[in-house]
């Protein structure tokens, strides 16, 4: 196999998985452990990937809208939503439900025994617990983010801080374990904060690509997080940056 094709192929895998592990790519492509971490360190240069211990994973696609996310990582997306929505949400409570594309899948998933209160920023939440037999549903108000598919803005910071919540379930869009959770624009920072001030306990949801990374608008410190759910198998020493800081890390 040329080098081009091996490259080709671990791209392919990328986009398929989201993860990969140089030494699960040494056997299937029958090569060195010395070639693969060559292969990632150039396809890292060339932008293709992020490299981490043992493997690599899909860069940070932040800046894509919210129907070219939802695209993307659909079988990690779902393992994540399952695992949270049948392992981490109560029958009963309320939760606050974030933006993002996996946290409409976790409103896809949720059990039909849930009793609770969901309050979402997100359209499409609404619209997917509309199905949902026994959900209550509250739809917060603010300025609508069409390429985000959620709510912003002071109206939606007002609206939020009327309630306190059992859970806030929020998107990742970037995780790291010195600069916390972090947020692309100051709107969805605002947003965020006002969820984790007024919620008892955080969950936060994350495909592999989010974790190491860091935006410009902070949310909060990564001590806030009581869970993190992930839907890819990462290296112990790579999962360790995050559960060392006191945050119970769920594999789906």
């Amino acid at each position: 196999m040329s080098v081009t094709t091996r490259q080709q192929e671990i791209q392919t895998l990328l986009r398929t998985h989201g993860t990969v592990h140089i030494h699960d790519l040494a056997a299937l492509f029958h090569a060195s452990l010395d070639t693969i971490r060559r292969d990632l360190r150039q396809l890292e240069d060339e932008g293709h990937l992020r490299r981490i211990h043992g493997g690599a994973i899909l860069t940070n696609t932040a800046t894509a809208t919210y129907e070219e996310r939802a695209k993307e990582l659909q079988p990690e997306r779902a393992a994540i939503a399952k695992k949270t929505a049948t392992h981490l949400i109560p029958d009963h409570g309320v939760i606050f439900f974030d933006s993002g594309t996996t946290i409409c899948e976790v409103a896809r998933h949720l059990k039909p025994s849930f009793r609770g209160t969901v309050i979402t920023v997100n359209p499409m939440v609404a619209v997917e617990l509309c199905k949902h037999p026994h959900a209550n549903v509250i739809m917060i108000g603010g300025a609508l983010l069409k390429d985000d598919m959620v709510v912003s803005g002071p109206t939606t910071i007002d609206e939020i801080r009327k309630y306190n919540a059992d859970i806030a379930l929020l998107g990742t869009c970037a995780l790291h374990p010195e600069t916390g959770l972090s947020s692309n624009t100051s709107e969805e920072r605002a947003t965020k904060a006002a969820m984790v001030s007024q919620s008892a306990e955080i969950i936060a949801v994350a495909t592999a690509d989010k974790l190491e990374t860091s935006l410009p608008y902070r949310v909060c410190d990564i001590d806030a997080i009581s869970y993190l759910v992930i839907g890819r198998k990462l290296s112990t020493g790579y999962l360790a940056n995050y559960s060392d800081r006191g945050i119970n890390v769920v594999q789906a």
